[in-house]
């Protein structure tokens, strides 16, 4: 089941999987957010996570 963050920057970030959710955001988070780097576990990502209506069709 895909799934999708809503950054606080406005940016969506979506992953088919859990394991490629957690991928894109923490390219997104070394890209935008370098502050971050370090500070987010799996778990932390996972937790911010909602399913992907958008994807439903």
């Amino acid at each position: 089941m895909s799934k999708v963050i809503h950054c606080e920057c406005g940016q969506d970030v979506r992953g088919a999987t859990d394991d490629a959710l957690v991928q894109a955001a923490s390219e997104h988070v070394q890209r935008d957010h370098p502050e971050l780097v370090g500070k987010l576990s799996r778990d932390d990502i996972l937790a911010m996570a909602e399913e992907d209506d958008s994807a439903k069709v």
